[in-house]
């Protein structure tokens, strides 16, 4: 049977007993029905792994007692940012999910000119959390113990100034329909840079935008004959590159 795993943040240290924050504890003990002494492991986010049993304190508590900790090597060795333009719905939530049980290593939303989403400022904060949230729900689910990050949301033409003041040129690619190249045709011999995934909106990127990543140094990319939507493509893509360069 699978051991339940639990995001809990810390310096882990063998024989160590960590009371469980209020929605970890409801989380194992209403929604996982585990029961005292329950093998379960904890990941800190940060690399750290622990095993151990939980310790069933009250109806509504709980404590984790330690027994081993290690440090397992489950991230890719490809360091990729995906730059995915906010859609509507739980559009967004769906590319950060796969994204993240995928391997990627941080994730950046930005607004785009074809952006449907409105958001206020005093929104931002709120949404980023979000989305954080899922990442670590994700990392659950697909054995990480390292939790991506989810950066603050930017335009499109600030993040762009400020990444390209960081790396000069930009190492990635930019989804275009109407790119002459697709995956098969590049030739990238080593992806040890970090690499830049620029993902648009529903209604996708515009001429300018796309030219304004090229100019940068991203390279125009196109998925086959098949437009596919704007949360799909994000993990797509990575899959391939996983596959083709990653840990896949």
């Amino acid at each position: 049977m699978r051991i339940s795993r639990l995001y809990l943040e810390g310096d882990y240290q063998a024989n160590q007993t960590l009371s469980l924050p209020k929605e970890q504890a409801h989380y194992a003990l209403t929604v996982l029905r585990l029961k005292n002494n329950f093998a379960i492991e904890a990941f800190n986010g940060k690399g750290l792994l622990a095993t151990g049993k939980l310790i069933v304190t009250s109806r509504r508590s709980a404590d984790f007692h330690i027994e081993t900790v290690s440090q397992p090597q489950t991230e890719s060795p490809l360091d990729i940012t995906l730059v995915q333009a906010i859609s509507k719905g739980d559009r967004m939530d769906y590319s950060i999910q796969k994204a993240v049980e995928l391997g990627v290593t941080h994730i950046q939303p930005i607004l785009t000119e074809h952006c449907d989403v409105k958001l206020t400022h005093d929104k931002f904060e709120k949404r980023q959390q979000q989305w954080q949230s899922i990442a670590i729900n994700a990392c659950e689910q697909s054995g990480r113990t390292t939790v991506p990050t989810i950066h603050p949301i930017q335009t499109y033409a600030d993040w762009l100034q400020e990444t390209a003041q960081k790396s000069s040129p930009l190492f990635g690619l930019v989804l275009d329909p109407y790119a002459p190249h697709t995956l098969k045709t590049l030739e990238y011999p080593n992806f040890s840079p970090p690499i830049q995934l620029l993902i648009g909106p529903e209604g996708g990127l515009t001429e300018t935008e796309v030219q304004h990543a090229k100019q940068a140094g991203l390279t125009p990319i196109q998925l086959g004959p098949r437009i596919l939507r704007t949360e799909t493509a994000g993990p797509a893509v990575i899959a391939i590159l996983q596959s083709l360069w990653g840990d896949f």
